[in-house]
């Protein structure tokens, strides 16, 4: 018994005839009557039997019928499904990241996917670079987002912006005046800085010690979207990715160039023992638009140091 025996079987069910029936699937008499006498014998079953010139079903028949249209319906549901994953209606993304990015960049991302394909669930966890590097390892994400340098060895990992840190203060902060910002600026100033184990305190501290400059640590905190909002409050000054400041213009902040540069590399990481959905291809186009467009909003405020961006 196969698929295309019971299509000819509704058919004929449905047209009331032989005729009918090939006519509705564009097949000749002969055709559909060899495929109702193979499912006939397949099933051990007699379907139809002669009436005149016509033909009737029996109640066999009409049985079997109730059975196929029941399981048509399982089919279109099938065909419906795999319709609506095809053109992303459906489906759901995983989504783990650092606060540098977690904070601002990727929910303007995901909120500007999510208004082009609404039927699809996004979970976004916002973590420490230590717990999204455990979560990446477990293949529970569909992309994860954490600190460089990349490695060769890291296979599962490619490359996704480098930027570099700026200075950030609050509104009205008497260095605000200045076009950038360098390490003897923030001498015995209110610093708000990263917990010991992040890249970029680690480079903050070796540039500072370098040039000599012991800032005041008021406060150490985790996450970059934190410091900001310390900054903001006044709490302090601080040195941060522009992807978790740019959230910030306009509310409270200042952000200058910081001289010498603090590099801040930023990795993508994809499961690596399982393909890539067509729905997490799609984010990743939306993602790398959005990547694209911060970076040029960055390179194009460097010139103009002396504005608030």
């Amino acid at each position: 018994m196969n698929l295309r025996q019971i299509e000819v079987f509704q058919a004929v069910m449905r047209t009331g005839s032989i005729t009918a029936g090939a006519e509705l699937l564009n097949l000749s008499q002969p055709a559909v009557s060899r495929q109702i006498e193979r499912l006939e014998q397949v099933s051990k079953l007699k379907l139809f039997r002669r009436v005149g010139r016509g033909i009737q079903p029996t109640p066999e028949g009409t049985a079997f019928y109730e059975e196929v249209k029941r399981a048509f319906v399982g089919l279109e549901n099938l065909r419906h499904i795999a319709d609506t994953i095809s053109n992303f209606n459906t489906g759901h993304l995983r989504i783990t990241s650092i606060s540098a990015l977690g904070s601002g960049f990727l929910p303007r991302v995901i909120t500007r996917f999510s208004k082009q394909y609404p039927n699809v669930e996004v979970s976004l966890q916002v973590r420490s670079a230590g717990s999204v590097r455990g979560v990446t390892a477990t293949q529970e994400f569909d992309l994860g987002f954490l600190p460089g340098p990349l490695n060769d060895g890291d296979q599962h990992l490619e490359h996704f912006a480098s930027v570099e840190g700026i200075c950030i203060l609050p509104s009205g902060h008497l260095l605000a005046e200045k076009p950038e910002i360098l390490p003897s600026d923030l001498t015995g100033m209110p610093f708000i800085g990263f917990v010991k184990d992040d890249v970029t305190r680690r480079q903050v501290d070796q540039i500072f010690a370098n040039a000599g400059v012991k800032p005041k640590l008021h406060i150490e905190t985790q996450y970059a979207a934190t410091v900001c909002n310390f900054v903001a409050n006044g709490a302090g000054v601080s040195i941060v990715s522009p992807f978790a400041a740019l959230d910030f213009a306009g509310h409270g902040l200042v952000m200058r160039p910081f001289r010498p540069a603090v590099k801040l590399d930023y990795l993508m990481a994809r499961p690596s023992l399982r393909p890539q959905s067509a729905v997490t291809s799609r984010f990743v186009a939306v993602l790398k638009e959005e990547r694209d467009c911060a970076l040029a909003q960055f390179n194009m405020a460097r010139p103009r140091a002396t504005d608030a961006l």
